[in-house]
């Protein structure tokens, strides 16, 4: 049951994230990836990605560290995975603002 309802977050994640403009291709594959590999382990998932800000560097160290412990991402879904991770995750990624809130630039 808790396995299901992490791999509905991760599900959801992305929905998210493209009702406020992105659609890449990339992004959207990491994204079942994660959901199918990642949440077999992992089923608090989804606040780990609230939780861990890193740099594509980093996420993309960790993807290799996950397989190196058995994580099934094959070669072709490395860079898919580190993209889906980062857009959700990422340190440089921006944060939401909150409705009505002025942008700070």
């Amino acid at each position: 049951m808790i396995a299901l309802l992490a791999f509905a977050l991760v599900m959801w994640i992305p929905v998210h994230a493209m009702a406020q403009g992105g659609d890449d291709p990339q992004i959207e594959k990491g994204r079942v990836v994660v959901a199918q590999v990642c949440t077999t382990c992992h089923t608090t998932l989804g606040r780990m990605l609230q939780v861990h800000k890193q740099t594509r560097e980093q996420w993309r160290d960790l993807v290799f560290f996950m397989i190196s412990r058995g994580a099934q991402v094959m070669p072709d879904e490395i860079d898919a995975v580190t993209a889906f991770l980062v857009s959700t995750a990422g340190r440089d990624r921006p944060t939401a603002r909150s409705p009505g809130q002025p942008d700070r630039k």
